[in-house]
């Protein structure tokens, strides 16, 4: 019997996806698909020792030694692959990792066309984090994937129907060829250090598979009540159970998903933020390690949770799913909430409370 965990966030990201990750990652035998967004995911794990990691481009489970798997609905970043992988062997950690040949693949020009971009809406920006993820996506879906100089004239013509002028500062970063020369060696560097792998059949060889999704349900592309600020990705059950349902399994499988949630909301940059509150109404002491302000995002937003609509935003993400469902509540000891009423509106759901920073801090009910 195979153990298959889907780990979603409830809301607009930040929920703890990467606590519960590397909780559902202590089995032998593990490994962590990624299987929505990129690099811009932020996934915090601390260890018992206190480590403390957050993991861009690698499965939440890399410290407790579970391999990672990059979808093919996962897009790379070579720039970011390296930075995290020469960080994660600083902490004597060697990351295992695959790579669907189908990924996307981020370059400096998508990276800085998005931050051009952005500072061009002004008081209009979208929050994005400057990583070039909606760029990459538009670039393939206009044909231009070919890893050359042709991808700087693709931008360069999108900036002129878009009356886009560069400033003197961008037009010397952005002609600097060296910078994509260095990509190249970032490039090489990945793939030394991963596996391509053309379908997922190879999953078989895993006991315990966690699928780990980026970004929360309330910034999944579809959901047309807060566009345009979105991120363009299934954030839910969709891209893991086209991979469970594609996969010729040869043994049983046990499939819970788990979705998750702060006892309270929180949201990065712009957008709709209906329940919006002062963060002093939730816990002014509280500090947020992760989520430091910084000039694509801002500061994070803190709003309050309401618990029926949480339930019927998991429940129509789940859909016709006929296997277990969980949910986890993380930042208790931040903002408390009355568990009786939790397992009352969840009540044939198992539930997962953290009230700490480390999987050991999780406690698990049982339905």
């Amino acid at each position: 019997m195979k153990d298959i965990k889907i780990v979603v966030g409830a809301n607009w990201g930040d929920e703890g996806k990467g606590l519960m990750t590397d909780y559902f990652s202590q089995k032998p035998n593990s490994i962590v698909v990624c299987s929505n967004g990129g690099a811009q995911r932020g996934h915090t794990v601390v260890t018992q020792d206190r480590i403390r990691h957050v993991f861009h481009h690698f499965g939440s489970g890399t410290l407790i030694g579970a391999k990672t798997y990059l979808s093919k609905d996962f897009i790379c970043n070579p720039i970011i692959f390296r930075q995290e992988y020469e960080d994660l062997l600083k902490l004597e950690c060697i990351p295992e990792t695959y790579i669907n040949k189908n990924c996307m693949l981020t370059t400096p020009y998508d990276m800085m066309a998005n931050q051009i971009v952005e500072e061009n809406r002004g008081k209009n920006k979208h929050g994005s984090c400057g990583l070039g993820i909606f760029e990459t996506i538009k670039r393939y879906r206009a044909g231009v994937t070919d890893l050359s100089y042709k991808i700087r004239d693709y931008y360069l013509d999108q900036f002129e129907k878009e009356n886009i002028v560069l400033s003197k500062k961008w037009k010397e970063i952005f002609f600097d060829d060296g910078i994509f020369e260095h990509f190249w060696d970032d490039l090489n560097f990945m793939n030394d250090h991963s596996l391509c792998i053309s379908d997922e059949y190879f999953l078989n060889q895993y006991d315990n598979i966690v699928f780990e999704a980026g970004q929360g349900l309330l910034l999944d592309q579809n959901n047309m009540e807060y566009f345009p600020h979105l991120t363009p990705s299934n954030t839910g059950i969709k891209n893991p159970r086209t991979i469970i349902e594609n996969v010729k399994w040869d043994d049983k499988i046990n499939v819970e998903i788990c979705y998750v949630s702060r006892t309270y909301l929180t949201r990065h940059g712009a957008g709709k933020f209906p329940s919006e509150c002062d963060k002093s109404l939730i816990n002014q002491r509280m500090y947020d390690k992760t989520n430091v302000p910084n000039q694509h995002q801002d500061t994070l937003r803190y709003g309050l949770l309401d618990l029926d609509q949480l339930y019927d935003r998991c429940m129509k993400d789940a859909g016709d799913f006929n296997g277990k469902k969980s949910i986890a509540f993380t930042h208790l000891n931040e903002y408390s909430m009355s568990k009786k009423r939790i397992k009352n509106l969840f009540d044939d759901w198992d539930t997962y409370f953290s009230d700490g920073e480390t999987h050991n801090d999780i406690q698990k009910e049982n339905k």
